[in-house]
C-alpha cells in the first residue's frame, strides 16, 4: 500500500493562520468526505507548539476522521518575535525523525514546504515527490528574515530551489506567472489554483449597512511585502475627511477637555488588521479606535471578520493567488488589490474589485468607486467565488496525486 506523506511547516489545524494552511485543510477535508478509506494511509509531517510532542506520532481529528501526525520541531507562536528560522529547524527535525518516517519508493511525498524536498530525497533518492507551489519560488528569498545579509545562503537557496523544480515528479501551482517561470525547469506542470468553502448567502451579496462602506479589512502576514502602512494611511485620511464633512468643519469636534481625538470612528470608517508578523512592532503605533489590530486568529474567526466587513484591501508587492481574496469574495466582499502574481487571474477589476497602484491615494479612490456601485460589485464577487469550490478543485488535485499515490 502506498502512503501519502504531506509536509508543511504547520500543525495542520490552526497554526500558522494563512492561505497555505487553509488550502491544505481544504484538500484534507475533500479526502475525508469523498475518500475516507484513504485517510488511514496519510501521514502529516509538520510542527507543534508543544515541546513534548516532538518526534511522537499521534492522531489528530480532522473533519471527522483520525489522521496520523508527526511533529518534527516546535514553532514559536508569536510570529512577530521569532528568534530562529523555522525552515532550518524543520529540516533538522526531519533529519532526526528519519526512522519514524521510513519512506519507500512506493510512497508519495506531497511537499508544501520546499525545504522538506531535499531531506525526502536524502532518505529515499527514488521517492515519488509532488510539489505544491503556493507562490513563485523565485520570490522566496525576498521573504528571508534571518539570512538577508548572507549572500552565500541566499544564492545557495536559489540554486537548491531550481534543483527541486528540475527533479520533482509533478508540480502543482497557482498562477500563470509561476507556470511561465517554472517551464525551463520542468515540463510536468499543472495549474490547479486555490480552493475555498463557499458559504450560502441568501441574497447572493453582502448587505451594505446604510449604503456606506464602514468596515475595511486586511488579512495576512504583517511583512514588508504586504505593504500594510499605505492601507492604514488611506483609511486615516478618509476618516479625517469624513469628520470634516460631517462635523464642525474640522477633524476632532469633541471638546479639548475630553483629551481625545474622535478621529476616524466619528466618520464611520474603520480598518481591522487580522494577522501577525515581523512588521507588527512598526505598525502597532498606528493603533487607534478605528485602526484595530487583532493579531492572528483561527480560521472560523477570520470568517466572522469577513462577514462583518464591507471591503477587503490587499496591497502586496508579490503574491500567488491569495486564499484571503478567494474567501473574501465568497462572502460577497469586493476587493481592492494590487495586480500582482495570480490576482488578476481571479479578480475581474471593475466588476468585483478595483485595482490599486499601492499608494494611499489610489486605495482611497478605489474604495470610493466600489462604494458608489456596491451592490453590483458584491453580487459579482459572490458569483465569481463559486468557481473555486473546494470539491471542484481538489477533485482535480486528488486525481493527479493518484498517479503517484497508488492504492
Amino acid at each position: 500500500m502506498s502512503r501519502l506523506f504531506i509536509y508543511d511547516t504547520s500543525n495542520f489545524i490552526d497554526f500558522p493562520i494563512g492561505g497555505q494552511l487553509t488550502s491544505i485543510g481544504n484538500f484534507l477535508r475533500f479526502i475525508c468526505e469523498e475518500h475516507p478509506e484513504r485517510t488511514e494511509d496519510i501521514m502529516l509531517v509538520g510542527v507543534t507548539l508543544c515541546q513534548g510532542e516532538i518526534g511522537k506520532i499521534k492522531k489528530i481529528n480532522l473533519y471527522g476522521k483520525q489522521i496520523s501526525f508527526l511533529p518534527v520541531t516546535t514553532a514559536e507562536k508569536d510570529l512577530g518575535n521569532t528568534a530562529s528560522s523555522l525552515r532550518l529547524k524543520y529540516v533538522k527535525g526531519l533529519l532526526k525523525c528519519r526512522k519514524l518516517l521510513k519512506i519507500t519508493k512506493r510512497d508519495c511525498n506531497y511537499v508544501h514546504s520546499p525545504e522538506a524536498y531535499g531531506i525526502v530525497k536524502l532518505f529515499c533518492p527514488v521517492a515519488q515527490c509532488v510539489i505544491f507551489s503556493h507562490g513563485s519560488y523565485f520570490n522566496m528569498e525576498r521573504g528571508f528574515r534571518f539570512f538577508q545579509k548572507n549572500l552565500l545562503v541566499k544564492k545557495g537557496f536559489v540554486l537548491y530551489l531550481k534543483w527541486v523544480l528540475r527533479s520533482a515528479n509533478l508540480i502543482l501551482l497557482l498562477d500563470k506567472d509561476s507556470l511561465r517561470d517554472y517551464k525551463p525547469y520542468n515540463s510536468n506542470l499543472v495549474q490547479v489554483g486555490n480552493s475555498i468553502i463557499c458559504p450560502e448567502l441568501p441574497e447572493g451579496r453582502h448587505i451594505l449597512a446604510e449604503g456606506r462602506v464602514r468596515e475595511i479589512l486586511f488579512v495576512g502576514r504583517l511583512s514588508k511585502d504586504k505593504r500594510v502602512e499605505p492601507i492604514i494611511r488611506a483609511v486615516e485620511d478618509m476618516g479625517k475627511a469624513g469628520c470634516r464633512d460631517e462635523g464642525s468643519g474640522k477633524a476632532g469636534s469633541r471638546s479639548e477637555a475630553d483629551g481625545e481625538n474622535p478621529g476616524l470612528l466619528e466618520s464611520g470608517i474603520r480598518l481591522t488588521i487580522v494577522g501577525d508578523g515581523e512588521e507588527y512592532r512598526s505598525l502597532i503605533p498606528y493603533a487607534s479606535e478605528c485602526i484595530r489590530f487583532v493579531g492572528a486568529v483561527p480560521p472560523n474567526e477570520v470568517k466572522e471578520y469577513m462577514q462583518n466587513s464591507d471591503i477587503l484591501v490587499m496591497n502586496s508587492a508579490f503574491e500567488g493567488i491569495p486564499m484571503t481574496i478567494l474567501e473574501a469574495i465568497s462572502y460577497g466582499l469586493p476587493v481592492v488589490s494590487t495586480n500582482v502574481g495570480g490576482i488578476g487571474e481571479v479578480l475581474h477589476f471593475g466588476q468585483d474589485s478595483e485595482e490599486t497602484d499601492g499608494t494611499a491615494e489610489d486605495i482611497q479612490a478605489a474604495i470610493r468607486r466600489i462604494e458608489n456601485h456596491y451592490d453590483v460589485y458584491s453580487r459579482n464577487a459572490y458569483e465569481n467565488s463559486k468557481a473555486y469550490d473546494y470539491r471542484i478543485l481538489n477533485r482535480k488535485v486528488y486525481d493527479l496525486l493518484c498517479g503517484y499515490w497508488r492504492g
